[in-house]
């Protein structure tokens, strides 16, 4: 008779499991594009340098041709409130009369009033939060991973289990038909016919209980990578699982559920994205031009802009103040528009705001509900999974000596066969029953592990 018990390691099919399991491989990937997406966000919210040519138009009167392009440079540091530098001319040149440079200018410009550093905050740590959240979900695909080859491998042993029982039934309705056969019932009668059918019927269930066996165990073997071609399923089994012990659910601490963790990050990266939603922005520009066509001479430029989202309204102003000249003319700009839409609407998105902050607070307190929940469901499955395996280990017990005592007594006759089968199979069957609770476990560790944020635990991704 085979072994109840297998020769492969469960440690080694669970890592070949691991390995083979697509959705962790995809969930590599994703983690891995997740860090070069970070990157990119640093690099765009980090400072930028910009040259230009601007338009080159080229003319022609057929002897000679003319060139005029208007180049320029720009560097923006967004974290020191939009600081701007930059530098900007505009260049004729004309065959014969050579290269007049125009309007030469160096300028700045800078955020007086605005909530820029705050946005590139909200932009910062919603990047920081995807990175954190694929490593999460990769930490989580490989615990559900191994939770789904646990899963597994429990219902290939409630299956060899359900082999052992129906091979004792068989047995057992093959001794009583035995026993009327040598009573002389003859094949026509009622009871032999019972009893013949009453056979069958046990050996067909003995067939469709291995047939499932080895096929679920060839599925399972290719799943982890080892190649099983055999006919005795249970001599391939583990005949053991890792050891662990039970993970208390209050060993974790509230804030760390994963449900009221991402209700209460939700609340604050929008309250930050709320508050950095500035309706007034003021910027100021002070520079220096050269030759400046407007004044015939040097100038010094200043210059203001305000935008006012809530009211649609944008207003511009500025001044030239001409240096080096008799005169003293200075050159005035402004500019004003106003759009009444976005003063209409911002009543009814202040009112949103205030909404799905209130939306967000409900969705905390309904995290915190279910916490209460999967703490007494979580508390409620362990102590039943140590009650069956604590009741599983002491029948195991008693039936390792019954079953050793029949068999003694069978071999001194004093027993018949089929009570040292029954006795033995009992105690084959509560072999499997204590690993299957091993396996219960192990999934109920997996299980609970699921349900909260472990990032102490996440290895650094580079």
């Amino acid at each position: 008779k085979a072994q109840i018990f297998a020769h492969q390691k469960a440690e080694d099919l669970l890592q070949g499991y691991l390995q083979n399991d697509l959705n962790v491989k995809k969930l590599t990937y994703s983690l891995q594009n997740q860090v070069l997406e970070d990157k990119a966000t640093k690099i765009s919210n980090g400072w930028n340098f910009k040259i230009e040519s601007g338009t080159v138009t080229v003319t022609t009167d057929g002897d000679n041709r003319k060139v005029t392009f208007s180049p320029s440079a720009e560097l923006t540091v967004p974290q020191l409130n939009n600081l701007t530098l930059g530098t900007s001319a505009d260049v004729n040149y004309k065959e014969g009369d050579g290269t007049k440079t125009e309007d030469k200018s160096v300028y700045m410009s800078i955020d007086l009033y605005s909530k820029n550093k705050q946005k590139l905050e909200v932009t910062r740590l919603k990047s920081e939060r995807s990175v954190l959240e694929a490593k999460r979900a990769l930490q989580n695909g490989l615990i559900t991973a191994e939770k789904e080859f646990y899963t597994e491998l429990k219902a290939l042993y409630s299956t060899a289990a359900s082999v052992v029982s129906a091979e004792n039934d068989l047995y057992d309705d093959q001794l009583a038909f035995d026993e009327l056969r040598a009573k002389g019932y003859v094949a026509g009668s009622l009871k032999y016919r019972q009893a013949q059918m009453k056979v069958l019927s046990g050996e067909r269930n003995v067939e469709i209980n291995k047939r499932e066996l080895e096929r679920e165990t060839k599925i399972f073997a290719s799943k982890c990578g080892f190649e099983y071609s055999g006919s005795a399923a249970l001599d391939f089994l583990p005949d053991s699982v890792p050891k662990a012990d039970a993970v208390d659910v209050l060993s974790f601490k509230k804030e760390s559920f994963t449900k009221i963790e991402k209700a209460a990050w939700t609340n604050q990266i929008n309250t930050l994205e709320r508050n950095a939603d500035s309706k007034i922005t003021v910027r100021g520009k002070a520079g220096y031009t050269f030759d400046n066509s407007s004044t015939d001479s040097d100038t010094v430029d200043l210059g203001t802009s305000l935008t006012w989202n809530g009211t649609g309204l944008t207003a511009n102003a500025g001044v030239s103040w001409p240096l080096g000249t008799d005169t003293f003319y200075p050159v005035y700009t402004f500019g004003l528009s106003f759009s009444p839409q976005p003063f209409l609407l911002a009543s009814i998105t202040d009112q949103q705001k205030v909404i799905a902050e209130d939306q967000e607070k409900i969705d905390i307190q309904s995290a915190e509900k279910d916490y209460q929940t999967e703490v007494i469901s979580r508390q409620t499955e362990l102590s039943d999974i140590q009650w069956k395996k604590e009741t599983n280990e002491q029948s195991l017990d008693m039936y390792t000596k019954f079953a050793a005592d029949e068999e003694r007594y069978y071999r001194q006759g004093y027993i018949t066969q089929s009570e040292y089968r029954n006795a033995k199979a009992n105690k084959e069957n509560y072999e499997i029953q204590c690993l299957i609770n091993d396996i219960e476990l192990l999934i109920y560790n997996d299980e609970t592990k699921l349900l909260f944020c472990r990032d102490d635990e996440i290895q650094v991704v580079q």
